[in-house]
């Protein structure tokens, strides 16, 4: 097997459609599937400027990936520090939650206190009121033997 009977069949094999000469300049992609003829009948010249156009074009398309990246970086690093603020905000205000349910817990227990002073304050006006009762109903047997006794 020569030398060129063997590059055709590998770029029989590697290719699929075949442009014609006067489309080598219509599109990209045609130009990406040329065939063992297009290759035989292609100089050193069109190789190299075949060359050239697709480096050319691989190069805009890594330029637009890489700033495509750098955007895509740029909105991470703007949303991962979004999330951060966020984040603090949320530590303080658990923080300011926590101190709030103590003193709630402080604002009860003395609740609680003014409640039980309360009762006993409420007990002894009770009892004072039992005693003075009992003094006026006292104060009143009295005065009425005081009577009796001035009557008699």
């Amino acid at each position: 097997m020569g030398r060129n009977q063997h590059k055709k069949e590998e770029n029989t094999r590697n290719q699929n459609t075949s442009p014609s000469r006067k489309d080598q300049n219509s599109s990209p992609a045609r130009e990406q599937s040329w065939t063992e003829n297009d290759c035989d009948e292609m100089t050193e010249l069109d190789f190299r400027r075949w060359i050239m156009r697709n480096f050319c074009e691989l190069k805009d398309h890594v330029l637009n990936q890489c700033k495509e990246t750098k955007n895509l970086e740029k909105r991470f690093e703007k949303r991962f520090e979004e999330m951060i603020t966020r984040m603090d905000t949320l530590e303080r205000n658990m923080n300011e939650l926590k101190e709030l349910k103590n003193t709630i817990r402080e604002l009860h227990e003395a609740n609680a206190s003014f409640n039980s002073r309360i009762d006993q304050a409420e007990e002894r006006i009770s009892e004072v009121k039992d005693q003075l009762n009992e003094i006026k109903r006292e104060t009143k047997i009295r005065e009425k033997s005081a009577k009796r006794n001035e009557q008699k």
